[in-house]
């Protein structure tokens, strides 16, 4: 029996990619710009970090990274090594080849006692010493050396004495209720999720992180502006503490693409996606939770303490614009949004241990994902280290290794991770067409893009409703567990039911089946049980008792229903925009160059853009798709 326990990625559990891989952190060039007395809001805004521009040097911060967690003890850190890859950022490379099994990297959970000769007494006494945890806790607030960790105690005393883990939302389970479906101009706003978000332990950790980052500027900040003649005296009377995690949060990206980071501008790009809706219920949900801590005086001034000038001096040298380390944000708004993004992107959760203890892993969360790549498992020994092995196959010295910590489906992973997985498979299918027309003509010439990774929620209240009460099929969807929380026997409710076509791999042999059969080889088997049990129960509705239902004729309906969501443009003409759009991003290339934040920020709302018409593309044709091999399904019988 194995020694190593099972450990799942945190569900709350960079951009768009050309390839099926995900980055955690990215490397951007530093701007090379200069600007000449800058006077009112242009002095005011500069304190803080420009969108797009890299404020800490990567290159830098990787290796006083490094150097961190050797410092630490982190033995892999021998046999594996971090490094600037040329697609996906910094990403975990093995030095030694490694077997099924092996250890490529290991952390441990909390301090460790070392025993060393060196500083022993004359008598041969082993010294012991104390090494601080590498693994950054949800509850670190409430521990009593949190100030040797690089906390306020003040902060830790707030978070004891309003009780805040009590008062922020807890474990959600997003409500996956369809009762709003029964009226037919109104669909159900809630999505179901298989992965509870621990919204209480997400906020705390990000709290955590927040105040390490803030910390961390500030200490920088203040050793920027401290001269021969700084006022050392007044400097030491702050806080006197430099924050534990500093070397890890220099290394976080600011710009995170997760969907809970983008404008309501950008999220409309999505159309009624689920995703998107979903995402607009995580902003809200991070909204309420900031107005829940911040809203406590005490612990907004020890947060806006840290983003003030600290000195009568600071203040002189600001003015004569001494070069400083920025900001990364202006508001604590912004500042905790990225913060629980970047938890819900990067946390693990150890079931194991604590009900679920949520922990970042510096070093761990480094390791790139891939979805066709040989994977890593990650585990927890019996001595509390957290690690990753070498699965089969293993690794060659010199290779890249990964772990499979997104979610398989596109929209799983723009929400949480901030990439889609562009496998661009182009068929020359009718299946994928909006009409009889362009049916015709994709026989004789035109492809389509037909993404691989696609996952929908749909829902099928609305078009089942009429059939629900009956006695064999309300047993069923009992059988099932499908009933949302709200049914009743009199108004049966069902959850949504996932419609997908995500496989293991781009060329997993189930793929082709998928393409070729959608409507029922991408449906939930729980829903095709259902419609087949109509279809054997119930041989004609009560309503129009001449029309025969046939478990086809019963999801072409579903299928129709969810792709009227989708109203707003068609197929061709999202096909249109994405030509033109790379088309533009193809010409702002070699265009004059202007003014360099305004550039970027052009382009990533650009690459967002992209991203969400790829994302709501590959939902329709799935949909299409479906909704014609229904119909072609439905005129074989007939």
């Amino acid at each position: 029996m194995s020694s190593f326990a099972s450990l799942s990625v945190c569900r709350s559990c960079s951009l768009c990619s050309s390839s099926s891989e995900s980055s955690s952190f990215s490397s951007k060039k530093k701007k090379n710009t200069m600007r000449i007395s800058p006077t009112g809001k242009e002095r005011y805004r500069r304190e803080f970090k420009e969108e797009d521009e890299e404020d800490i040097d990567g290159q830098f911060a990787l290796i006083r990274f490094k150097q961190w967690l050797k410092s630490l003890h982190i033995e892999t850190m021998c046999t594996s090594e971090f490094v600037f890859t040329r697609k996906m950022g910094i990403g975990g490379i093995v030095l030694e080849d490694k077997e099924e099994r092996d250890v490529i990297f290991r952390i441990p959970l909390g301090e460790r006692r070392r025993t060393s000769e060196i500083g022993a007494t004359v008598a041969g006494r082993n010294s012991t010493e104390t090494t601080l945890p590498t693994a950054m806790r949800w509850d670190v607030f409430l521990r009593a050396d949190c100030e040797q960790l690089g906390f306020s105690s003040k902060v830790g005393e707030i978070f004891v004495k309003e009780q805040f883990a009590s008062k922020l939302r807890g474990v959600l389970i997003e409500d996956d209720d369809e009762e709003s479906d029964f009226n037919d101009d109104e669909d159900g706003a809630n999505a179901s999720s298989s992965f509870p978000l621990d919204s209480t332990r997400t906020s705390m950790l990000a709290m955590a992180l927040m105040y390490q980052d803030l910390k961390a500027r500030s200490t920088r900040r203040a050793e920027e502006l401290r001269g021969e003649n700084g006022d050392e005296k007044e400097e030491s009377s702050r806080d006197d503490y430099s924050p534990h995690w500093q070397a890890y949060v220099d290394l976080l990206p600011t710009n995170v693409d997760s969907l809970l980071l983008w404008s309501t501008e950008e999220l409309a790009f999505l159309q009624n996606s689920r995703i998107g809706e979903r995402a607009k219920r995580r902003k809200k949900l991070v909204a309420e939770e900031f107005q829940v801590l911040f809203s406590n005086a005490s612990l907004r001034e020890e947060f806006e303490r840290l983003m003030m000038p600290q000195t009568k001096q600071t203040q002189t040298q600001t003015r004569q614009r001494k070069r400083l380390t920025p900001f990364r944000f202006e508001t604590l708004r912004e500042w905790f949004e990225w913060a629980y993004a970047t938890v819900l992107a990067r946390a693990f959760t150890l079931p194991e241990i604590e009900n679920g203890a949520l922990l970042l892993c510096p070093g761990l969360d480094i390791f790139n994902s891939a979805r066709d790549a040989a994977k890593c498992e990650v585990r927890l020994s019996p001595h509390d280290d957290i690690s990753l092995h070498a699965t089969v196959g293993g690794y060659r010295a010199g290779t890249q290794a990964f772990h499979d910590y997104a979610d398989k489906s596109s929209g799983g992973a723009l929400l949480e991770f901030g990439f889609i997985y562009d496998d661009d498979e182009r068929l020359n299918f009718p299946l994928f067409m909006d009409d009889d027309d362009e049916k015709e003509k994709a026989k004789e010439s035109t492809t389509f893009i037909y993404e691989g990774a696609t996952e929908i929620e749909i829902s099928a209240t609305a078009v089942l409703r009429d059939f629900l009460t009956h006695p064999r099929v309300l047993e069923k969807c009992k059988q099932l567990d499908v009933l949302a929380p709200s049914s009743t026997t009199e108004r049966p409710v069902l959850r949504k039911f996932l419609l997908s076509n995500v496989t293991e791999t781009p060329w997993d042999s189930s793929a082709e089946t998928k393409i070729l059969h959608p409507s029922f080889q991408c449906v939930s088997k729980d829903l095709l049980d259902i419609v087949q049990t109509i279809e054997r129960e119930c041989i004609t509705t009560t309503k129009t008792p001449t029309t025969t239902t046939t478990a086809s004729s019963l999801l072409r309906r579903i299928y129709k229903r969810e792709f009227a969501r989708y109203s707003a443009t068609s197929i061709a003409e999202d096909l249109t925009a994405l030509r033109r759009i790379h088309t533009l991003l193809d010409g702002t290339e070699n265009a004059a160059e202007e003014r360099h934040v305004d550039k970027n920020r052009k382009q990533r709302r650009q690459k967002r853009v992209v991203i969400a018409l790829k994302l709501r593309l590959s939902e329709k044709i799935l949909l299409r798709a479906c909704l014609n091999d229904a119909a072609f399904a439905e005129e074989e019988m007939d």
